[in-house]
């Protein structure tokens, strides 16, 4: 009897360590590249679908090669701090809990065949019924073990009325490298319980999901509005606007690109040397906070007719780091943190290089230090109060009857750009 009270326990332990994982944007094959979500046709919008709306999302991605699997999806509901929650599939998902995607394109005229991938959510076979975090799961409809990618998604109801507003941190020494943000919540449904205690909000910078507060409670209550207002921890670093280049000319290079070549029946593109920014002055350059859009030159279809190119980074530098990895960073690199955009030093030419596979359009790029697993945004690219930044705010509630974490808010909003 120990013994199978022993094996329940453990049983028990092991199940409870695995919902709580964390579940991440996350490419587990070499071969699929270029993976968006989006909302609609607007591939640099930010990947929330408001509940019961004719809106939709869009997935796309590709798989470079010739032979292709049978790519099955499945949506997966999440807590706000996107652990997986206790709901049965039966409770959010309106439909099949599995899918194909069949929506598929072969590349055309590439020096790098691929095939082009897309899905739309929801859709006539699989909708989303209550609000909150989602990550959509592809894999391999003969193998279900075989995971080929996940990506984080949002679904919403909109129960407030966010305002927002960034400035420069007025205190101190603090004033010339930090924003700070006032957040006001104002909410119009009697059917929330102790909403003060279940509330949660949530700010990303640049929507980076390493790069985020969340304030422990409001610092204001007035009728039915939340006031967060407290400017010693409601506060990001300014950081420095995003490098930039544009590859959609495969025989043009335009600003940034040092040099185009074509070697081994592929196209290389080697970008201008960057540097340290940290000591430099602000200058303002309009980007797309860490983005990108897929493009190519004379193309009406850049989805199947852009093609893949390696692209060469150069980080000039003295001496390599004595500690830390340095990555270059931001979309391109699906926000992570891997072998794959890793730097590498090169004593003779006394700079960080790296290289990406990318597939032709306008980049945007930083370069990040990780040091005992912690990212450091402002290291290398330098830190102003002026910097353009682009802010989410998501507002969740725990709603005790239906024990899931809802998203009752979202809002976007952009700091002042100041030459």
């Amino acid at each position: 009897m120990k013994k199978i009270l022993l094996l329940i326990v453990v049983v028990f332990l092991f199940t409870s360590a695995f919902c709580q994982e964390i579940l991440y944007n996350k490419i587990y094959d070499e071969n699929i590249k270029t993976v968006l979500m989006y909302s609609g046709d607007d591939d640099v919008s930010w990947p929330v679908w408001d509940l019961g709306s004719r809106k939709y999302l869009t997935l796309s991605f590709d798989y470079l090669g010739e032979e292709t699997s049978d790519y099955s999806y499945t949506i997966i509901h999440c807590n706000s701090d996107w652990t997986q929650s206790d709901l049965d599939e039966s409770e959010y998902i309106d439909g099949y809990f599995e899918d194909q995607i069949s929506d598929y394109q072969s590349s055309f005229n590439t020096t790098v065949n691929y095939t082009h991938f897309s899905l739309q959510m929801p859709n006539e076979y699989m909708r989303p019924m209550i609000s909150g975090n989602y990550i959509l799961k592809v894999f391999n409809g003969s193998d279900p073990d075989e995971i080929f990618f996940t990506k984080r998604f949002m679904v919403v109801e909109r129960k407030t009325n966010i305002q927002a507003t960034v400035q420069n941190m007025n205190q101190g020494s603090y004033f010339y490298n930090d924003q700070e943000l006032e957040i006001k919540v104002d909410y119009f449904e009697n059917e929330f319980y102790d909403i003060a205690q279940n509330l949660k909000v949530l700010i990303l910078k640049n929507r980076s999901w390493y790069d985020y507060l969340q304030p422990d409670k409001p610092d204001m209550i007035q009728e039915n509005e939340f006031t967060f207002n407290n400017f010693t921890y409601l506060k990001f670093k300014g950081g420095n606007e995003f490098h930039h280049f544009n590859i959609k000319n495969i025989h043009y290079a335009g600003e940034n690109i040092r040099n185009i070549s074509f070697m081994d029946y592929m196209y290389h593109f080697q970008l201008a040397n960057n540097k340290d920014r940290t000591f430099d002055e602000y200058i303002y350059k309009p980007d797309l906070n860490g983005l990108y859009r897929i493009d190519a030159s004379q193309s009406q279809y850049p989805e199947t007719e852009a093609d893949y190119s390696f692209v060469y980074f150069t980080l000039n530098m003295d001496a390599p780091m004595q500690q830390g990895e340095i990555y270059v960073w931001g979309a391109l690199s699906n926000y992570e943190f891997t072998e794959e955009n890793k730097m590498q030093y090169n004593f003779e030419q006394k700079a960080y290089e790296g290289r990406l596979l990318l597939k032709q359009g306008y980049y945007n790029y930083q370069y990040v230090l990780m040091e005992k697993g912690k990212p450091d945004f402002t290291y290398i690219e330098g830190n102003h109060a002026q910097t353009e930044n682009l802010y989410t705010i998501l507002v969740y509630y725990h709603d005790f009857r239906g024990d899931y974490d809802r998203l009752i808010g979202e809002i976007e909003i952009s700091s002042e750009p100041k030459n």
